[in-house]
């Protein structure tokens, strides 16, 4: 019905102007053919057909799936949303009266870790530490210390498997030593190098220093201790 309409008007121009009757038969039989071919539905079927088999065929690249890919591959978070640890502070220098430079495997942290995006996170942790005080040989008391803090925390990825955090806090801090105990408010800083041995589980080490002062007064001691620190984590 609508190439009929289409030959009319068509027809009706061409009268219009006075056109050839050769002329307007060849190019009557030319418009026919153009409006068959344009207004038939199996046309559009078929180009549709021919479009979508194009999409198809198209190969997909690592570039089509990896348009958002992190440098761990894939997309999302890079890094665990919590971290759970336990550190050994092999090797200390205590702030105070005490033997350094002494392998300790008494010394340790427990720790837990929330990060609320990949970069920036919270620590908390809590560390018992041991040290060995001067005095006369075969009389030398133990010192017991522990810390209970929170550090704010940022990590930053070197390679797919290696990584770098450090940190910044408070904690409360308690030094014992035979019938003398000392409270005070320690500054917290750490830096921490890891990395993954198997999915999840990293191992790490670095330098944990905490350090303060429980007061000013003459009887008054200072506490604390600069760590170096290996350890495993998990995380989920």
């Amino acid at each position: 019905m609508q190439i009929r309409y289409s030959v009319i008007l068509f027809f009706s121009f061409c009268d219009s102007f006075r056109i050839d009757n050769i002329i307007k038969k060849i190019v009557s039989l030319f418009f026919i053919f153009f409006c068959t071919i344009t207004m038939n539905p199996s046309f559009a079927v078929e180009s549709e057909k021919k479009k979508k088999s194009d999409v198809i065929s198209k190969p997909f690249t690592a570039k089509d799936f990896n348009a958002h890919s992190t440098i761990f591959g894939g997309v999302g978070r890079k890094f665990a949303t919590l971290q759970f640890g336990s550190d050994l502070l092999i090797l200390s220098y205590p702030h105070f009266g005490a033997f350094r430079n002494r392998l300790n495997l008494k010394n340790y942290v427990f720790w837990g870790e929330w990060w609320y995006k990949d970069n920036w996170g919270l620590k908390s942790f809590y560390s018992e530490q041991f040290y060995k005080m001067f005095g006369p040989s075969g009389n030398r008391p133990t010192s017991n210390s522990n810390h209970l803090g929170m550090l704010l925390k940022t990590q930053h990825p070197l390679s797919e498997s290696w990584k770098i955090s450090a940190g910044v806090g408070l904690s409360k801090t308690e030094f014992n030593l035979d019938s003398q105990r000392k409270l005070g408010n320690s500054l917290v800083g750490e830096f921490r190098m890891g990395t993954e041995i198997i999915e999840d589980f990293w191992f790490e080490f670095g330098i944990l220093s905490i350090d303060s002062s429980s007061g000013t007064g003459a009887g008054d001691q200072r506490l604390g201790s600069t760590g170096y620190l290996i350890g495993l984590s998990f995380g989920i």
